[in-house]
């Protein structure tokens, strides 16, 4: 073995999003006798605000955004039904119980193309038994008016509250109503494209480009996503321990190395572009 070595890393490909919406609901349904619906709550963390010696300690609620993959296969999905292809939907079922059809015209059933040649939608998302090639994350969100605040991980600052709504009413008296929480702003999320052919990646740029919506309620106003950037990354990820002197112990330090894919950015779209010809 050489005396001289690497450290190990890791290398992926992601293409990261850049989003803007007015108004989304990505919620997790109501609780248990009660008429609210919630964000996905996770573990509050601390931050610190101020500066100098005046800097102080508080404590914020974040959560996860949900909806994003699913907002991505949808997009994919209508892309692919406008070049005139037939791809899977998400669902395995003609109909339901009461014998209403659900399969849209310009779609197969879930997994129904696995036994043959697997049409690009099932290549990327899989189904039960194929693994999808990709992966949809986001940083949790949090709302925090402190224009200081400093986190110890990678938090999205944006606007979250809840909205209370009256849902019926009769002679003038309120029936039902209900509490949604929603979130309003900037945020991001990334998708894990390493396992991605070059035509599979263009089909999710000219997705990601198209996607409008996300989460409940677009036909009332909500869930109005406009996408105003992305890029393709070659992310390079390096872990090394760090001693610590005071308390014996060894930090992990991770260092994240970007560069930018211009070119294969312009290799892919035409790469898709040339399937969609070949295959619609």
């Amino acid at each position: 073995m050489s005396s001289k070595h690497k450290n190990l890393s890791s290398q992926r490909i992601i293409l990261k999003v850049k989003c803007y919406t007015p108004i989304s609901k990505p919620l997790n349904g109501s609780l248990p006798r009660s008429n609210n619906s919630h964000m996905l709550r996770l573990y509050p963390i601390k931050y610190q605000y101020g500066t100098g010696k005046e800097k102080k300690e508080a404590e914020t609620q974040i959560y996860l955004i949900k909806g994003l993959r699913g907002a991505v296969r949808h997009a994919v999905m209508w892309v692919c039904k406008t070049y005139g292809m037939e791809v899977c939907h998400t669902t395995d079922k003609q109909e339901d119980k009461s014998g209403n059809k659900l399969l849209p015209a310009g779609f197969h059933l879930l997994a129904a193309c696995a036994k043959e040649q697997s049409c690009i939608v099932h290549e990327i998302f899989g189904s039960k038994g194929k693994e999808s090639l990709i992966a949809v994350f986001a940083d949790p969100i949090t709302s925090v008016n402190h224009k200081t605040a400093q986190f110890d991980q990678q938090i999205q600052n944006v606007h979250i509250a809840t909205e209370n709504r009256v849902n019926k009413t009769y002679d003038g008296k309120t029936v039902q109503d209900f509490g949604e929480r929603y979130f309003s702003g900037h945020f991001s999320f990334e998708i894990n494209v390493t396992r991605c052919s070059s035509t599979q990646i263009g089909l999710l740029i000219e997705a990601i480009m198209n996607i409008e919506k996300m989460g409940r309620g677009y036909n009332s106003g909500y869930g109005h996503v406009l996408v105003e950037a992305f890029q393709l990354l070659n992310r390079t990820i390096e872990r090394k321990p760090i001693f610590e002197t005071d308390s014996g112990e060894f930090k992990i330090q991770q260092i994240i190395d970007n560069q930018p894919l211009k070119q294969e950015v312009k290799d892919a779209m035409k790469g898709w572009e040339k399937y969609r010809e070949l295959v619609a």
